[in-house]
């Protein structure tokens, strides 16, 4: 069973991959054993979601699908795409 993770309480979590379905978006994140669900202040698990490359740092950016809360965590391990 996945563990619920509200976007209030998730600052510096390091988000190591990410999935998203019809549950909503799972992340695998650094100290956890299982994906967890990023849930949002709204309610809802449905997020848009973008990875970010900028001057070597990764990043995923999160928008909230219903109500627009936004959210950035770091990414570790990723990398960057080849043009």
């Amino acid at each position: 069973m996945n563990r619920d993770v509200r976007i209030d309480s998730a600052s510096g979590i390091i988000v190591l991959g990410w999935k998203s379905g019809a549950e909503g978006l799972f992340l695998r994140v650094r100290g956890h054993a299982e994906d967890v669900r990023l849930v949002c202040r709204c309610g809802r698990s449905h997020w848009l979601v973008r990875e970010q490359f900028s001057g070597g740092i990764v990043s995923l950016s999160v928008t909230c699908h219903s109500c627009g809360t936004r959210g950035t965590f770091g990414m570790e391990g990723v990398k960057l795409p080849t043009p």
